[in-house]
């Protein structure tokens, strides 16, 4: 893989610190862009998660039938 490829010759004549930094730096980078991706999906779409006036909405609709 062009991948492995390219963080081998990056991360060539390091030491262990340095490249599991390297590694751990872009997974997290990795899952914080995919968070705030997912975000971004949410917003365009209009859907709202965690709110609190849904659950009150939502109880006073079974009231009223």
């Amino acid at each position: 893989m062009w991948i492995i490829e390219f963080f081998k010759k990056a991360l060539e004549g390091r030491g262990f610190y340095p490249t599991l930094m390297v590694i751990l730096s872009w997974s997290y980078t990795v899952v914080v862009v995919g968070i705030l991706l997912c975000q971004l999906f949410l917003y365009l779409l209009g859907i709202k998660y965690n709110n609190d006036t849904f659950g009150k909405e939502t109880s006073e609709k079974k009231k009223e039938q």
